[in-house]
């Protein structure tokens, strides 16, 4: 006999919601693994020890866990999973007739929270990590992605500089100041506030400015046109793909800007320096080869040289003295001029003894002869000898599948392919959730 189900509402139920979630539901293993408990006492702070109660803190940063966790991208949507979930509302502690908060919490929360609040949610998922035995700290990967921003190209228009900084870019003082700015001091030693800083150069983007996101930038890439951006730098251990270390900077920053921020955090939470980094050229400059191997520190990556053209004479066809003193050719001519500082010496070749070379073909096309670069300390030379070694190359092989695999499971699947929210600040503390949550995934597996 055909059976027909009757949809009438009852006026009461008697339903026990412990009962309904499946046991292996994500958001009961979320429940069992991290204990949120601790941001009582974090965020005490920063409330009023009178007034009318708040939302519970600990329900406001699980708000965050379901919302990068699943990749809901909307905290209008959010709100509404929450509010016809069972499994979301019992994770909240809410029953099934309780009201559900509204979405206006959560951005009043990052207004309230700095961002020390969420990176302690972050470091205590890398803890229990780190107490699993999931991180190893001897090999990281590094590498940044751009972050299409939440803003548009047609509110970009010229900045008007401010009147007293205008003045005062004329006077003396002011001038000496920025001319003096340098990644390095006159002693060798690498100062990591100026790493990767372009200096005596404004560019263009840093001319124009967004009316909706001021700390956006546009960027130009192949294949993807102009689109402002922000960009994102990860540190990666090798063990299991656990995220030690985010942090995020303007879309037209050096890549460098970032590495000592990102070796200082992930150090502190493995708890140790790692034995190698891993990288691409972009972090391949003498101030970051410099700022690595001075600490013992092995670096995998291709250094940043301006070597010539594929097919011509590169700058490791000519041969430096032992005493650093006199550059040869391969046509053995000597060097006739140089520009000596403590971390590189520019060789040029007289433009005369270029002209008659019969290799010129092969070496420059510049009237002015060939400059040769040389960089003092063997540090390009150590991390060529390492990117070129066996070892080497099955490094960077896993790097095309350990950091670029993190950075698109983040984009694909939390949260990351677009700024939620505006500012470098708010954009700091989308790295941070992401982070945890892929980090959360791998506690969970």
């Amino acid at each position: 006999m055909q059976g027909k189900k009757q949809g009438e509402p009852r006026l009461f139920y008697t339903v026990n919601t412990e009962s309904i979630i499946p046991q292996d539901h994500a958001v009961r293993r979320i429940a069992e693994i991290l204990d949120l408990t601790f941001l009582y006492e974090e965020t005490k702070p920063y409330y009023s020890h009178e007034g009318k109660p708040s939302i519970d803190p600990v329900v406001i940063f699980k708000l965050h866990v379901l919302a990068y966790f699943f990749n809901i991208p909307s905290e209008r949507k959010l709100m509404q999973e929450v509010r016809v979930n069972l499994a979301y509302r019992w994770y909240l502690g809410y029953d099934i007739d309780e009201a559900i908060p509204d979405h206006s919490i959560l951005s009043k929360a990052r207004a309230r929270f700095p961002e020390e609040v969420f990176t302690c949610v972050f470091v205590r998922i890398i803890r229990l990590c780190k107490e699993r035995g999931l991180i190893s700290g001897e090999t990281h990967f590094i590498d940044s992605s751009l972050i299409r921003a939440d803003a548009s190209k047609e509110s970009f228009s010229v900045s008007l500089p401010d009147p007293h900084e205008f003045m005062n870019s004329f006077s003396l003082t002011h001038e000496k100041q920025d001319n003096g700015k340098r990644s390095y001091t006159f002693d060798g030693i690498v100062d990591p506030e100026h790493m990767g800083r372009r200096r005596d150069r404004e560019r263009k983007s840093q001319k124009i400015q967004s009316s909706t996101d001021p700390h956006a930038q546009l960027i130009t890439r192949p294949g993807k046109g102009t689109f402002p951006a922000y960009k994102a730098h990860l540190c990666v251990d090798r063990r299991q793909r656990v995220i030690l270390s985010v942090n995020g900077t303007a879309a037209t920053d050096d890549d460098m800007s970032a590495i000592d921020p990102l070796l200082s955090r992930a150090s502190m939470v493995a708890g140790r320096l790692p034995n190698t980094v891993v990288a691409d050229s972009h972090y391949g400059g003498i101030e970051a080869l410099k700022y690595y191997q001075d600490r013992g520190i092995a670096t995998c990556i291709h250094p940043r040289i301006a070597d010539n053209r594929k097919g011509m004479l590169r700058n490791t066809d000519f041969r430096i003295s032992p005493d650093e003193h006199d550059c040869y050719c391969p046509a053995n001519k000597c060097a006739i001029k140089k520009v000596n500082n403590k971390f590189r010496i520019q060789f040029r070749f007289s433009s005369h003894d270029c002209q008659a070379c019969p290799l010129r073909l092969k070496c420059t096309d510049s009237p002015h002869g060939r400059m040769i670069t040389y960089y003092r300390g063997g540090y390009f030379s150590r991390a060529s000898d390492l990117t070129n070694s066996a070892r080497g190359r099955r490094l960077l092989s896993a790097r095309q599948v350990i950091i670029e695999g993190v950075i698109g499971e983040a984009k694909t699947s939390h949260g990351l392919s677009r700024c939620r929210y505006r500012g470098l600040v708010k954009f700091q503390l989308q790295l941070l959730l992401t982070a945890s949550v892929v980090n959360l995934k791998r506690l969970l597996k």
